[in-house]
């Protein structure tokens, strides 16, 4: 099931349409409102949402922040007229899948929505950096709290210890991991961990370490 949220009515029957193209049979469900996205995403079963940055005073990115963090299995493309490199930015760092200009031809949003599908990213040609590196690239695919994760999960911690530390559930800890390991190509979390020390991603101080007091005897 399909979520669009979009403010102007037209805007919502057009995406429908393009979504039902190549899928005729998928329920499509529309929302006006953050709230109304929200109470969609609670209600019902949710796998992909179309979300539009600017709403009605309100901001697409309020929803991506609420619905990653309690429902980091919804895959979201943002659409919007923005190409500023400050917006496009923070919907990376909020872990949007796709990140689509709305003068988009409607066979570029169809290969957008194929590759979220599958699995991958896909952000509008113009707003991409060719001088960024392929590491630098699987880097940035990370949100903010698959950082965090990434973080604690170099430094040794565990799933359980992870969600503790962050007040999340462990499952929702081990979904993180997941989620880490195949946007960076890791076979498993060793591999991962070698790489954060290959790409600089800890800090010197860090790298290594489980950070608060250590035990008597263990200090150093």
């Amino acid at each position: 099931m399909f979520l669009v949220l979009d403010d102007h009515p037209v805007s919502r029957m057009g995406l429908k349409a393009v979504i039902h193209m190549t899928r005729p049979e998928e329920e499509v469900i529309e929302a006006g409102t953050v709230q109304e996205a929200m109470d969609c995403v609670q209600r019902e079963k949710i796998d992909l949402a179309f979300v539009d940055l600017k709403l009605n005073g309100e901001s697409g990115f309020d929803f991506l922040r609420k619905v990653h963090e309690r429902n980091p299995e919804i895959r979201t493309i943002l659409i919007t007229s923005s190409s500023r490199d400050s917006d496009f930015r923070e919907a990376k760092a909020l872990g949007v899948d796709a990140y689509l200009l709305k003068d988009a031809f409607i066979d570029e949003i169809v290969f957008c929505l194929k590759s979220v599908e599958r699995g991958g990213k896909f952000y509008s040609a113009a707003l991409v950096d060719p001088r960024l590196s392929e590491e630098e690239k699987k880097l940035g695919t990370l949100t903010e709290r698959e950082r965090e994760v990434y973080e604690l999960m170099c430094q040794g911690y565990t799933n359980l210890e992870i969600s503790a530390r962050l007040f999340i559930t462990e499952g929702t800890a081990k979904r993180h991991v997941s989620n880490i390991l195949s946007k960076l190509g890791s076979k498993n979390r060793v591999e991962a961990v070698i790489q954060s020390g290959q790409k600089g991603y800890l800090t010197e101080k860090n790298r290594g370490k489980r950070p608060g007091p250590q035990p008597k005897g263990e200090e150093r």
